[in-house]
């Protein structure tokens, strides 16, 4: 089986858990793992595609989405899934709704895979950012309920690892 995964990453997370499925697929299935940036292949000739990429600020990457609506067609009429990483996991279902293609079936889900706020990867304002956000995820109340705390984000690979038995399972 050949899986194809595609993927687009400002600060490493999405490249991680791209790296980590494919991993997983082997020996199971031949991965082949692209950046957007890097002009990825056509769908054509896989047996599975796989395409993901993390939310900046409440936006999937436009080279991504650009890729699934060119390929729209090819992806709806075979196994595919898409996933996302974001460090507000509760938020999930509402980027899936704004930022992914409405008319394009992604038969084996889409799919949450977490997401990362390491300030060592990451540089300028947006390290400034991150450390703002994670310093008020530290210092919240402890008495507050269990809905307004948050964890810190990290990737989730048992979910990574469960998508890519369903794509073993679709041979």
């Amino acid at each position: 089986m050949k899986v194809l995964i595609i993927y687009a990453s400002k600060w490493g997370a999405s490249r991680e858990a791209a790296l980590m499925l494919a991993q997983r697929l082997r020996p199971k299935a031949e991965a082949s793992v692209f950046d957007i940036k890097d002009n990825p292949p056509s769908p054509d000739g896989f047996d599975a595609v796989v395409i993901g990429g993390s939310i900046r600020m409440g936006r999937l990457n436009s080279s991504l989405k650009k890729y699934i609506s060119l390929y729209k067609d090819i992806l709806s009429g075979m196994p595919s899934a898409a996933f996302i990483c974001c460090g507000i996991t509760k938020d999930v279902d509402d980027y899936r709704i704004m930022q992914l293609p409405k008319d394009v079936n992604f038969s084996l889900g889409v799919h949450c895979f977490g997401g990362e706020l390491k300030p060592d990867k990451i540089k300028g304002f947006d390290k400034l950012i991150v450390k703002a956000f994670r310093e008020s995820i530290r210092t919240q109340v402890p008495d507050q309920s269990d809905c307004e705390r948050h964890e810190l984000p990290e990737l989730l690979p048992d979910t990574i690892y469960a998508l890519a038995e369903r794509i073993c399972e679709a041979q």
